[in-house]
């Protein structure tokens, strides 16, 4: 019996077909299949029913699934454990984080190379959450305090937002510096997709029925069109106070203020690479308070 013959079997057993799967595991669909034949000769039975909503579990995939999940989630202890064996400070970690905080990281990540030339960061970027017992992430940085459970959580403050345009717009628009930019200024914000994002709530209940001029999935389109004057937007202070070409239209929102953590599982706080970074993103964090905050610089509206 092989081990990734059984991983493919958890893998169909979580997302119920052969194609969600193949995505999640970034295999081929073929390849999937063909891996799910392999075991079901080796226990000598079928697993899966095929049926019109996908795969379900026979009686005997329902008995191989907890046996098949305590061997991944012994392979998963074993991997962070030898994240350890031998450490000598260096090497590879992997940080996963939401938009903002990537981009407020990237950046500044030379300055982590010039001090520890010996470490390699990974830095992805997304919404979802990664699971650090599978080490999908060695750190995660997330919004907002995470439920109390087995992983380390360790504050690293707060980031704000606010109302930007570029100064072309601002001035062609004297209304954007009013309430009236509500009813009467274009908008840039995200897209559909991403409706459940704060900042696509708290700006959907003033706009009303309006629908912003541009929509994008990700904060760096709307980093390219706010500053051509396409329209107004919400964007991170720390990204909006230090581009001249804008101006900063309100305080920062606070109803948008946002809290962020650092996550690391119990069993890879010790490892001194993860440590070197942790340490790293804490200070980052932390000298940059000012500008996190929106209150190094305070842009006006021109005169």
């Amino acid at each position: 019996m092989q081990w990734d013959d059984l991983r493919v079997f958890l893998a169909v057993a979580q997302a119920g077909s052969l194609r969600k799967a193949a995505r999640a595991l970034r295999l081929g669909q073929p390849t999937v299949g063909r891996h799910l034949r392999a075991l079901e000769r080796s226990v000598g039975a079928r697993l899966f029913e095929r049926t019109p909503d996908g795969h379900r579990l026979t009686r005997e995939g329902e008995t191989l699934l907890p046996m098949a999940q305590s061997m991944a989630d012994a392979a998963a202890a074993i991997d962070r454990r030898r994240a350890g064996f031998g450490a000598d400070g260096g090497g590879a970690v992997r940080v996963v984080a939401g938009e903002w905080v990537a981009r407020f990281l990237a950046p500044r990540l030379s300055s982590l190379a010039d001090t520890h030339d010996d470490l390699s960061i990974s830095l992805a970027e997304s919404h979802l959450d990664p699971d650090l017992e599978r080490r999908e992430a060695d750190l995660f940085i997330r919004h907002g305090l995470p439920a109390r459970g087995r992983l380390v959580r360790m504050s690293l403050g707060t980031m704000t937002a606010a109302i930007y345009g570029a100064r072309s717009f601002v001035g062609a628009h004297p209304d954007a510096g009013t309430d009236a930019r509500w009813r009467r200024c274009a908008w840039v914000a995200y897209d559909a997709r991403h409706e459940y994002f704060r900042s696509m709530a708290w700006l959907a209940q003033r706009l009303g029925d309006r629908v912003p001029r541009v929509r994008a999935s990700r904060i760096a389109l709307q980093l390219e069109a706010i500053p051509a004057g396409a329209g107004l937007g919400i964007l991170p202070c720390f990204v909006g106070d230090v581009d001249p070409g804008l101006v900063r239209l309100t305080a920062p929102i606070e109803e948008l203020r946002g809290d962020y953590w650092l996550l690391v599982h119990p069993d890879l706080k010790g490892v001194p690479r993860v440590r070197r970074v942790t340490e790293w993103i804490r200070g980052v964090f932390k000298a940059s308070r000012p500008t996190l905050e929106g209150i190094a610089t305070r842009r006006t509206m021109p005169g």
